[in-house]
C-alpha cells in the first residue's frame, strides 16, 4: 500500500502525515503502509502561504518521506478563479473552496499523486490511497462508502466535500476526523510542527483583500466596467428606496452599509439584469423551498421524493426537509424546508 499525504505547510496536514506514518492505530489498521508528501501549488498560494513549499518538505524530510511538488496553475484559474469570477458577476455567492475540491484536490491532483505513486514509488493503481488533513470522516453502508461528519463539530468539513466522487472517495483517507483541533494543536506542538507559529487561514487563498479588488485586478477592465456602475435598491414591493454602489457590492443577508433609513433593512435579493438590489425587513429574509442542480450523489439518484436533512453552508444548521421529484430533465430538484 503506498499513500500519499497533501501537503499544504499547515498544522494539520502535517499532523495527518504524522499520525498516518506513527501512530499505532493507523499502523496497525494500514500496515506496510509507503507515505509520501505531494504539494498541489499555484501562485495565489505563494502569495497567501508565503513558505509552503519549504515547510511542507522540511515536515516531509522529519517524517522521512519523499516530497513532490505539482503545478496546477492553470487549472486552478479555470476551474476555480474563472468561476468564481463568472458566478460572482452573475449576482450569485459562490464558495470556490468547495471547487477547488472537486474539481483540483479530489480530481487532477489526486490522478497525478497517483501518477506519482505509480511512476516515483512503485505503486500499482490498486494500492494507492489519498490523505489530506481534512476534519471529516467515512462510513459504510449497505455496501457503498459515505462522507461522515467530524467527530469535533466545530471543526467539521463534510460540506466542503460533499462533491468527490465516489470512485475517488473509496481511495481516501482522513486521519483528523476522530480528533479535535485542540489535540491536533497539540500533537503539532509536541513534534514541532510549527503549531503556534503559523496562523489558520480563514480566507480564500486568492482573495487578500476584498472580492471588488479582486475583480478589478483579475478580470479587464471594460468587462468589470460595464458590471460594476451605480444602480437601484428596491423594497420587496418595487419600490425604490434609494441608489446602490451596483449590485457587486452587495451580498444576501447584508445589513450594514445600505444607506437606507427608517432601517434595519436586509439584502434579500439581487436583480444582475437590472443592476438592481432588493431588501426588505427581517421577516422577508430567507425562504422554505429552493432549486438546486449539479448534483453529486453517493446514493442512487432518487427516483422519488426523499426525505433528507440540508445544510445550506458551512458550519450552518442542518434543517429538515423534503426532496420533491425531478422538475427539469432529471437534474433540478426543490427542496422544502421543515421547521
Amino acid at each position: 500500500m503506498i499513500t500519499a499525504v497533501a501537503m499544504s505547510g499547515g498544522v494539520d496536514s502535517s499532523a495527518a502525515a504524522w499520525l498516518l506514518k506513527n501512530d499505532p492505530g493507523f499502523r496497525e489498521m494500514y500496515p506496510d503502509n509507503k507515505i509520501f508528501g505531494v504539494t498541489h501549488w499555484w501562485d495565489e498560494l505563494r502569495l497567501s502561504s508565503p513558505g509552503l513549499q519549504e515547510r511542507a518538505g522540511n515536515v516531509c524530510s522529519r517524517l522521512g518521506m519523499n516530497y513532490h511538488i505539482v503545478d496546477l496553475e492553470s487549472l486552478f484559474r479555470k476551474s476555480v478563479m474563472d468561476d468564481f469570477a463568472g458566478n460572482y458577476l452573475s449576482g450569485m455567492t459562490p464558495n470556490p473552496c468547495v471547487r477547488c475540491n472537486e474539481r483540483v484536490r479530489f480530481s487532477e491532483f489526486y490522478r497525478s499523486c497517483l501518477d506519482i505513486a505509480c511512476e516515483k514509488e512503485g505503486a500499482t493503481a490498486g494500492d494507492f490511497h489519498f490523505c489530506t488533513g481534512h476534519y471529516v470522516r467515512t462510513a459504510e453502508s449497505g455496501g457503498r462508502l459515505f462522507l461522515r461528519k467530524a467527530a469535533d463539530l466545530s471543526k467539521d468539513q463534510s460540506y466542503m466535500l460533499y462533491r468527490i466522487k465516489r470512485d475517488v472517495l473509496q481511495h481516501c483517507i482522513f486521519p483528523l476526523g476522530e480528533y479535535t483541533k485542540d489535540r491536533i494543536k497539540m500533537i503539532a506542538d509536541e513534534h514541532g510542527f510549527f503549531g503556534k507559529a503559523i496562523k489558520e487561514s480563514q480566507d480564500i487563498c486568492f482573495i487578500d483583500d476584498d472580492y471588488i479588488k479582486f475583480m478589478k485586478r483579475y478580470l479587464p477592465s471594460e468587462v468589470l466596467k460595464a458590471k460594476d456602475r451605480p444602480g437601484t435598491i428596491c423594497d420587496t414591493d418595487g419600490k425604490k428606496l434609494g441608489a446602490s454602489r451596483g449590485f457587486l457590492h452587495y451580498t444576501i443577508g447584508q445589513r450594514k452599509g445600505l444607506g437606507l433609513g427608517n432601517g434595519p433593512w436586509y439584502v434579500v435579493s439581487i436583480d444582475p439584469a437590472d443592476n438592481r438590489v432588493v431588501v426588505g425587513r427581517k421577516e422577508e429574509q430567507g425562504t422554505d423551498n429552493f432549486v438546486i442542480s449539479d448534483t453529486n450523489w453517493f446514493i442512487d439518484k432518487p427516483e422519488k421524493q426523499l426525505e433528507c436533512r440540508v445544510q445550506v453552508r458551512y458550519n450552518s444548521t442542518e434543517y429538515a426537509a423534503q426532496l420533491r421529484l425531478p422538475v427539469m430533465t432529471g437534474l433540478r430538484f426543490v427542496l422544502n424546508l421543515r421547521p
